[in-house]
């Protein structure tokens, strides 16, 4: 009886140690498991990291490549915009200088032929006034170019038998209209006394230059004339344009 009670206990023994090893090995197995899948975690939050990590790093690169771009966009096309005014306003510059220049030498010939005109008028009062029609040069005589040495002569002797200013007006008045169809008849200039060559004469016709100096011997301002003498002008250069010729102060 003691001896199967001492085997029952030895058995009960080694049952405990057994289960109580076993116990210890799914303790130390669970450990081992908690352990693996705080591993797992910590990897995972080490990746998650570096994605956010390179992923900002990508953004910031974007950004910065595309601010890069966006600013030499910018400087280009501001660099363009300001060499595309320089050259309006040099173009401008020179055009305004072109134009001052042209219109300088415009008043300068006006002036000219304004003093021709002055000129021009007081040779005709002189003319109509005159103490020694003897006196009379040969380009005093209105048609000068159209007449022989004889009829200039005859001219003068038939002025300087008027008596009277009136008479030597009407005289004059009748020769000049003999002049007027005497060149119209035979094609040729008739230029008063005292008239400047006309601006684009080369590139008119003999009735053309005459229409015009009559024209101009008629007006009576300065203001008309200079009217006048700018819108021929104009006419000349685009007839020139036109014909791709150089205008010359010629008649």
């Amino acid at each position: 009886m003691k001896y199967k009670l001492s085997i029952s206990i030895i058995l009960a023994s080694v049952l405990v140690f057994m289960f109580a090893g076993v116990d210890a090995q799914q303790g130390q197995g669970g450990s081992s498991g908690d352990r693996d899948q705080q591993m797992d975690r910590d990897y995972d939050r080490d990746m998650d990291r570096d994605r956010d990590q390179t992923y900002d790093r990508d953004m910031d690169q974007d950004r910065d490549q595309t601010y890069d771009r966006d600013m030499d966009q910018d400087r280009d096309q501001t660099y363009d915009r300001d060499m595309d005014q320089d050259r309006d306003q040099t173009r401008d510059y020179t055009t305004t200088d072109s134009m001052d220049r042209d219109q300088d030498r415009d008043r300068d010939q006006l002036h000219g032929q304004d003093k021709d005109q002055d000129r021009d008028r007081v040779q005709d009062r002189d003319r109509l006034h005159v103490t020694d029609p003897a006196s009379l040069k040969d380009e005093d005589i209105f048609g000068s170019a159209l007449m022989s040495e004889e009829e200039l002569n005859q001219y003068r002797n038939q002025l300087m038998n008027m008596e009277t200013v009136q008479a030597r007006e009407e005289f004059q008045a009748q020769h000049e209209k003999q002049m007027q169809e005497r060149a119209q008849k035979e094609g040729k200039d008739l230029v008063p006394p005292g008239q400047s060559p006309i601006y684009g004469g080369e590139l008119m016709t003999v009735q053309e230059r005459n229409q015009y100096r009559e024209q101009l011997r008629e007006m009576d301002s300065d203001e008309e004339r200079e009217k006048f003498q700018a819108q021929h002008r104009e006419q000349m250069n685009q007839r020139a344009k036109a014909l791709e010729l150089d205008i010359e102060e010629a008649e």
